[in-house]
């Protein structure tokens, strides 16, 4: 098969450009920062890196074979967006009821360990959080609509490393924003995006809802 560079190039800015509005690494560091403000430095990153791997697997999959596993299992992207919202909501609700840094107990001999922020690597941090059913409907229509040769395997695959690389990144330096903020700063910065998270939830929750309640009505014998 012949490479053409050309091709790769577009191919590679369409994929990326897509992929990195709906997952949105600055906004998603900033909710990363809000539900690891406890964290150390060092753990951040560890986890930061770890989020990053899962979402390349999760990228990779969407893209290739997610059309395929969603019919597998008989689940639609209403129902999708509808789970994910929930979580969502879920997550936001409990980042915004959270005690602020100056309300919650101070126990200096007491440290987040590295083992409860890596078990929420996976859920709620990449799925939903970083990889949401947006960022998987998306994936899966641009696998879907792509065709499958070297050239595109190539630049779709290393597009979908470059957004991970840059959700790394974003994710891994968004402490810098709490050093410049300040306890008083970083409370704020937590409630608003809490905030923002839940409404997101809502938002994914209904517009899965109403793809659900549109397909019934129309399903529905006139």
């Amino acid at each position: 098969m012949d490479f053409s560079l050309s091709q790769f190039s577009n191919t590679f800015l369409y994929v990326y450009s897509s992929l990195i509005t709906v997952i949105n690494p600055i906004g998603g560091g900033l909710f990363f920062l809000s539900m690891t403000m406890s964290a150390t430095r060092e753990i951040r990153g560890k986890l930061a890196a770890r989020i990053a791997v899962y979402c390349f697997f999760m990228t990779v999959v969407s893209l290739w074979i997610g059309s395929f596993i969603l019919s597998f299992f008989g689940i639609s992207l209403g129902v999708l967006r509808v789970g994910g919202g929930l979580v969502l909501f879920g997550a936001g609700w409990a980042m915004l009821n959270a005690p602020t840094a100056e309300d919650a107990p101070v126990d200096p001999a007491k440290k987040i360990s590295t083992s409860e922020l890596m078990a929420k690597a996976f859920y709620p941090l990449t799925l939903p959080l970083t990889i949401g059913p947006g960022a998987i409907s998306v994936a899966t229509a641009i696998g879907t609509s792509t065709e499958i040769n070297l050239t595109n395997i190539l630049a779709v695959n290393l597009a979908a490393l470059a957004t991970t690389l840059t959700i790394f990144v974003c994710f891994k330096y968004s402490d810098r924003i709490t050093a410049r903020l300040g306890a008083t700063g970083s409370d704020a910065i937590q409630r608003i995006f809490s905030f923002i998270l839940l409404c997101l939830g809502v938002q994914i929750l209904w517009t899965g809802v109403s793809d659900l309640v549109t397909k019934l009505v129309v399903s529905l014998p006139h």
